[in-house]
């Protein structure tokens, strides 16, 4: 694909450390092109030092937007002008627009796993989710559970404190919804409507973070992970006929929402999920 810069191109980039195997710019040139948007996506790996000159940048040069990715999403927080209320709940910041020099931040990781979520015929409402790990990325999908109105999530983590420490940030702030830190052989016995791996426990050949056999009733299985494309969890989901999905469409559907974000255009799914399953493919 060639992409014509003029005088007129908007540019939008990808903000990491390091960012060599990101999928985002074909990605999103592709939805550019296709919604006939003069813009580039580029990726810029940024030093951590030199995050704060890099969004002074963004003005400066006139970006008009950018994804963050690690290590950048919660250090970059001090130097935007206005986060979104979902954003602020999850302390972390993966898509910025710039808006006249105004620099807007929210993010789109826990939407994006939502819509993902949809071809499992999954909502939150009322439903009880176990969650494995604690990490980055499990922020904001305890945030985008309990906005949806999760009934229980039950939060399992190596390091039982760094689990509790999230319990105890978000059960206040979402009363509706039983946050608990727990431990997977308490679990088996209970009726689960998703089972969500958000470690990278499975990136490795024959790992996997739990046995689905051990459990009694559940319903469904997702994993953040999307390289491979079917992890040892998923490999099993689908031995046991357990309806599971991997990361590629929140990985998909995250970008889907920046895009979104950035134009206020209706994004053209149907090719960037094309382009993306063909830059995972080979």
């Amino acid at each position: 694909m060639t992409v014509s810069i003029t005088g007129k191109t908007k540019i939008f980039g990808l903000l990491g450390y390091p960012v060599s195997h990101t999928f985002s710019p074909p990605i999103q040139n592709v939805a550019f092109q296709a919604n006939k948007i003069d813009a580039a996506y580029l990726p810029f790996e940024v030093h951590p030092d030199n995050l704060k000159s890099a969004i002074e940048g963004i003005r400066s040069l006139q970006f008009a937007g950018v994804n963050v990715t690690i290590p950048h999403k919660i250090n970059v927080l001090p130097y935007l002008d206005e986060i979104t209320p979902t954003a602020a709940r999850i302390g972390a910041v993966n898509t910025i627009r710039n808006d006249r020099g105004k620099l807007l931040g929210t993010n789109t990781d826990g939407s994006g796993l939502l819509r993902s979520l949809s071809a499992l015929s999954f909502s939150p409402k009322d439903q009880t989710v176990v969650i494995l790990g604690a990490g980055g990325s499990t922020r904001s999908i305890l945030v985008a559970f309990a906005e949806k109105e999760a009934k229980r999530i039950f939060l399992v983590n190596r390091t039982w404190a760094n689990a509790q420490l999230l319990v105890e940030e978000y059960a206040p702030l979402y009363p509706e919804t039983e946050f608990k830190v727990e431990s997977l052989e308490n679990l088996f016995c209970q009726a689960i409507d998703l089972l969500l791996n958000t470690t990278s426990v499975g990136m490795k050949k024959g790992e996997s973070p739990v046995d689905l056999a051990k459990f009694e009733s559940l319903e469904r299985v997702a994993d953040i992970i999307y390289s491979p494309q079917q992890s040892s969890l998923l490999k099993q989901a689908e031995h046991l006929k357990i309806p599971y999905i991997n990361g590629t469409g929140m990985l998909l559907f995250q970008g889907i929402e920046a895009f979104e974000f950035w134009t206020s255009q209706p994004a053209p799914i149907s090719l960037m999920e094309q382009k993306l399953l063909k830059l995972l493919n080979g």
